[in-house]
């Protein structure tokens, strides 16, 4: 019976830490979805040439992440409502 009782709670600590994991990726793309959301206020905003040419590469940055985050989403099977918070 003890074996079964702590066999239940590591299962149960298991399945909370995978909740926390997907929460702090799915908090990630959320983050990088409003980075990318500024950096393109930003590059319709912007006159500087250089200034532009930065807006470029932050735009390939946060891309990079946000293919990242979503390949560890689909690996790891986190999934969301497209409407919840």
């Amino acid at each position: 019976m003890e074996t079964v009782l702590k066999y239940i709670q590591q299962v149960a600590k298991t399945s909370v830490k995978k909740q926390e994991d997907h929460g702090r990726i799915l908090d990630e793309l959320r983050e990088v979805s409003r980075l990318l959301a500024c950096n393109d206020k930003w590059f319709q905003m912007e006159c500087n040439a250089d200034l532009i040419d930065a807006c470029v590469h932050q735009r390939i940055e946060l891309m990079a992440r946000y293919r990242h985050l979503l390949q560890a989403a689909r690996e790891q099977g986190v999934s969301a409502s497209p409407f919840s918070k």
